[in-house]
């Protein structure tokens, strides 16, 4: 189906003709997102700032050029922008390295491997159960990498209290998402 007319009626600032080609693109963009990224907040997210982008820039848009190479260009800087954020992520780290440790296990364990954004779902809500000092310690050790002593620093307590807190920390944490010490443990090691 031909969108020129519609590209062209978005160029000049017409809203209608914006909402038709996000309605013929975003599902198929959202797809392309979701399959680079295996998150849907983050699709869902990157999908929204590609038509903002689009929208704010509508008067350059060539009609005479590819629409869809245009929208699957500007997601995947944004992709690309993302995950070098997220490389410094700790706890997105840990997620990558368990995703390439069950690739290599076993195929069958990759169709059961956990979203990023239900694990993360699953760690708020266990996180629920710790202490607010605990939480705290937690937090800044595992996903913002700060060092024992550092959090020690941070918190004016001494190193060994640090160690003492994040160990029951972890320990209620693993019992309370319900997963193998094992899995627990290569995100959290």
């Amino acid at each position: 189906m031909n969108f020129t007319e519609h590209i062209e009626g978005l160029k000049k600032g017409s809203y209608s003709d914006f909402k038709i080609l996000y309605e013929e693109y975003s599902d198929r963009l959202y797809g392309f997102i979701f399959n680079l990224t295996r998150s849907k907040s983050m699709a869902n997210d990157i999908m929204q700032e590609t038509f903002i982008k689009v929208w704010i820039n509508r008067e350059n848009i060539d009609p005479s050029m590819s629409f869809k190479s245009y929208l699957f260009k500007i997601s995947k800087n944004k992709i690309t922008d993302e995950f070098r954020k997220q490389i410094n992520n700790p706890v997105f780290e840990d997620y990558m390295a368990y995703c390439d440790k069950l690739h290599a296990d076993s195929n069958d364990i990759i169709e059961q491997k956990i979203d990023f954004d239900y694990f993360l779902q699953k760690l708020d809500i266990a996180k629920t159960k710790l202490t607010s000092r605990q939480r705290e310690i937690f937090e800044l050790s595992k996903e913002e990498g700060f060092s024992s002593s550092e959090i020690a620093k941070i918190l004016n307590i001494s190193e060994q209290t640090t160690y003492n807190i994040l160990s029951s920390a972890m320990k209620i944490l693993r019992k309370e998402m319900g997963l193998s010490s094992l899995l627990f443990l290569l995100f959290f090691d």
